[in-house]
């Protein structure tokens, strides 16, 4: 019982949900704690195997939204270097972790990156130590393009830039 209890702080889980998994009353649980009755070990089994299939599933979950978000970032990227009149393909293979600010190809791709790192975290609320990862940048980096981002709006042609990719993304007008 002491396995599964630490399991399920490991994971972040409830006793309460593993045991609805696992078909188990709460109840029953906390008298097994008690020392009120002793468990079944097919009861102890179930509960494990409960555990098993949450955090399988919360893996996967995970793994589907880091692979969503990368596609998100990468599809607006790809966009947003398209209207920017942009090689594409220069856009996407271009390393963040370069740093030639003398390059005006490599400084409007790098806006086209942070203007897509904005999207994701503002309209598609991607975290930001996610959008790092995705971007292959740190998150204070991320947090440093948000706060320009930001300030660039005040230009009417970035904001209604951005208002529209906002709208493209949600499947029309936006704001």
């Amino acid at each position: 019982m002491d396995k599964i209890s630490s399991a399920c702080a490991d994971q972040n889980f409830s006793i309460a949900e593993i045991c609805v998994l696992a078909n188990v009353r709460v109840r029953q649980w906390y008298r097994w704690r008690a020392g009120q009755a002793i468990p079944r070990p097919s009861s102890l089994r179930r509960m494990e195997r409960a555990i098993a299939q949450k955090a399988h599933e919360a893996k996967r979950a995970a793994l589907y939204d880091r692979a969503l978000s990368t596609t998100a970032y990468r599809m607006l990227l790809a966009r947003l270097a398209d209207v920017a009149g942009l090689n594409v393909a220069l856009v996407l293979a271009d390393n963040p972790q370069a740093q030639d600010k003398q390059s005006p190809a490599r400084a409007a791709a790098s806006r086209c990156r942070q203007r897509a790192l904005y999207l994701i975290v503002t309209e598609l609320n991607v975290p930001l130590v996610m959008a790092a990862g995705v971007a292959g940048i740190s998150k204070q980096a991320v947090s440093k393009s948000l706060r320009q981002i930001e300030e660039s709006r005040d230009d009417p042609a970035i904001d209604h830039l951005l208002d529209e990719m906002a709208g493209e993304i949600h499947g029309g007008a936006h704001g």
